[in-house]
């Protein structure tokens, strides 16, 4: 995508370190918050530039700044950043925090409820707890996608693509982790439903291209001709397996799906080297979480006044196929359908519904 070279150069600039103290909450309550914190995993891959993006047109609308907190994936780091926010006094602020497993997220709202502030979080909720259960003054709304829906719809594409036989082997993202899981559940799914598919292996590659490649490479030498596909849960693992397979001359021969949709991977689709991946929008991912964060903090939302299914939900997704990647590939956001305004005529409007028990 043209618009990824501008937002790799405005994460660069956007990444903070140190913070310092703001209003308090008998001023919030007058002015509007100054600054919106987002936490990502990480800074480098496409997916989190665009959750970037998406929190960046929220902030630029209100005229507030965004910074961002970076952990490569190591929830200490995220909870050390934000206590030092916190500790600089940050009452009524508007996280948009991403959990970087379940085990950090309800320390991660319930220090936000003890700062005043107001949080929403990315992906990882604990199946136990809910926004509305804890730190319920604090925790606005989980936002995530429907893992078990890409892990089916990917898993019936494979199944078709090798004609409902053969064994495929699976690229598993982290364990305690809420996507990895449902993506895992919805394959199982499409695996009973294809009988003739079966798993091979099933390893944990981190959601890292590197250890993709790796392990596909070991796959390639330990099954030879009985690997008929590569089920990715994400598509930094599923670019490491087509790496792989380029290297044996088996690119577009041995099938592979992935999840998120990034830009390279659309290309792979493109040229037949990859089957499908899930497309989320990353950029509605960012913008949601930080303009419900805002919408709180500022006084234009209550949580007290929020149901459940606004405060616990999917956002749409669609699977990327041969058929209809030329539209996603020419498809450019419009900043303007990102801005705080448009946002919040209806935050859910792209919702898909509530995160169903059981999932996490």
């Amino acid at each position: 995508m043209k618009l990824l070279k501008r937002i790799s150069a405005a994460v660069v600039a956007a990444v903070a370190i140190v913070v310092g103290p703001l209003a308090g909450h008998d001023a919030m309550a007058q002015e509007k918050p100054k600054t919106i914190y987002l936490a990502v995993g990480t800074t480098s891959s496409e997916y989190w530039q665009e959750v970037i993006w998406g929190a960046q047109q929220v902030a630029s609308s209100v005229g507030a700044k965004l910074e961002v907190y970076e952990s490569g994936f190591d929830g200490q780091k995220h909870m050390q950043q934000l206590g030092a926010i916190l500790a600089a006094g940050c009452e009524g602020c508007a996280f948009a925090w991403f959990p970087d497993s379940t085990a950090f997220t309800k320390a991660f709202v319930e220090r936000a409820e003890a700062g005043g502030a107001f949080m929403t979080t990315m992906w990882n909720r604990p199946e136990e707890i809910h926004p509305w259960d804890t730190a319920s003054d604090a925790w606005i709304a989980n936002i995530s996608f429907d893992g078990v829906d890409s892990g089916y719809q990917n898993g019936m594409a494979l199944c078709k693509a090798i004609g409902g036989k053969g064994g495929i082997a699976v690229l598993k993202g982290t364990p305690d982790n809420p996507p990895s899981k449902q993506r895992e559940i919805g394959l199982l799914k499409a695996v009973s439903e294809c009988p003739g598919m079966t798993i091979l292996d099933t390893q944990i590659g981190n959601w890292g291209q590197t250890e993709g490649q790796n392990i596909t490479r070991t796959w390639i030498a330990r099954y030879g001709d009985q690997l008929k596909g590569v089920f990715a849960q994400n598509d930094g693992m599923a670019l490491g397996a087509v790496a792989a397979l380029r290297e044996k001359g088996l690119a577009g021969k041995v099938p592979v799906t992935g999840s998120d949709g990034s830009s390279d991977v659309l290309k792979l689709i493109k040229s037949g080297e990859m089957l499908s991946s899930m497309r989320i929008s990353s950029q509605l991912h960012g913008a949601v979480a930080a303009a419900l964060a805002y919408a709180v903090a500022s006084g234009d939302l209550k949580i007290g006044d929020l149901a459940q299914a606004q405060r616990d939900f999917y956002l749409v997704q669609t699977l990327a196929t041969k058929d209809n990647v030329d539209a996603m590939l020419s498809a450019q956001p419009n900043p303007a359908d990102f801005s705080y305004d448009a946002l919040k005529k209806n935050f859910w409007a792209r919702s898909k519904g509530q995160i169903p028990v059981g999932v996490n």
